[in-house]
């Protein structure tokens, strides 16, 4: 028995760096999220100071204005105070005049409260016993 010893040669291949896809394509996805997540956080961060001043602006105005209904309110109680429009009367400002009947507006018209012909707009119940 003869043993021959052959010496098989191994086959070459390319030495060649693959490239795979899969990882970058999920950092990059997941960096564009956080990216873009932070954009919006910024973006809603400024909103939230925008409207924030605005409210500061329309509370003030809100203010500026009771504050002015405030003063109008305590002119217009001391010009028709009855001291006031007494010097307005003394001064010939004002004339007080009777109110004439034709001046009146009524919503229903006028009945007789009875058979006198009389007219009563206005009857007090207890003074009519």
């Amino acid at each position: 028995m003869t043993t021959t010893l052959t010496f098989s040669t191994p086959v070459r291949r390319r030495s060649s760096n693959e490239l795979h896809i899969t990882p970058i394509v999920k950092w990059v996805t997941f960096a564009l999220f956080i990216c873009l997540s932070g954009l919006i956080f910024v973006y809603l961060k400024n909103q939230q100071h925008a409207i924030g001043d605005q409210t500061r602006r329309v509370e003030k105005q809100i203010a500026q204005v009771r504050a002015q209904n405030e003063v109008l309110l305590a002119r217009v109680s001391v010009l028709s105070s009855r001291a006031a429009l007494q010097r307005k009367l003394d001064g010939g400002v004002i004339v007080l005049r009777e109110i004439q009947d034709n001046s009146i507006a009524r919503l229903t018209p006028p009945v007789p409260a009875e058979e006198d012909g009389v007219l009563r707009t206005v009857a007090n119940q207890r003074t009519v016993q």
